[in-house]
């Protein structure tokens, strides 16, 4: 799968700007925390969405998508749940990214970092919706529980090409 990197995208529309503020990245970590506790929450939507744009947005805070990392979460068409999942990973990563700028560039701990909070997320959602299960979070969940979620990530980070 092809890795694709959150960042400086924002500047293709000729409106490039300056980097993070300490305020926008306090808002980033505060949002980051809400994402990975309850990723559907009333009012959270607004948020999430300048999470994202945020980070396309920033020159200074980088955080790779990776397509097939998670595996397969579902239909994006019938259900919020692989859109916010996907949220929370990306901004796991960013709250990692700020709390840990030295290793800003070790992508095998930003992956970790964001499959991390993607995994709280997931068991926000699973305790609403006990229904919805994603076998690759599945996997993740099991690696975590047995202390592997590093070797696991990276694992499944090399198997989809990540970079």
């Amino acid at each position: 799968m092809l890795a694709l990197t959150l960042a400086r995208a924002g500047a293709a529309d000729g409106q490039s700007r300056g980097p993070s503020t300490p305020e926008e990245r306090d808002r980033a970590l505060r949002v980051a925390k809400d994402l990975r506790a309850d990723p559907l929450a009333p009012g959270l939507e607004p948020d999430r969405q300048w999470l994202m744009r945020w980070l396309i947005e920033i020159p200074d805070i980088s955080v790779g998508l990776c397509a097939g990392l998670m595996g397969d979460l579902g239909d994006a068409q019938k259900s919020d749940y692989p859109g916010a999942l996907l949220a929370a990973m990306l901004a796991g990563q960013a709250a990692y990214v700020i709390e840990n700028p030295k290793k800003a560039k070790d992508s095998k701990a930003t992956y970790l970092a964001g499959v991390d909070a993607a995994l709280d997320a997931y068991q926000a959602i699973r305790s609403k919706d006990a229904a919805f299960q994603a076998k690759k979070m599945e996997e993740f969940q099991q690696a975590r529980n047995e202390g592997k979620l590093a070797d696991a990530v990276n694992l499944a980070a090399k198997a989809n090409k990540c970079k």
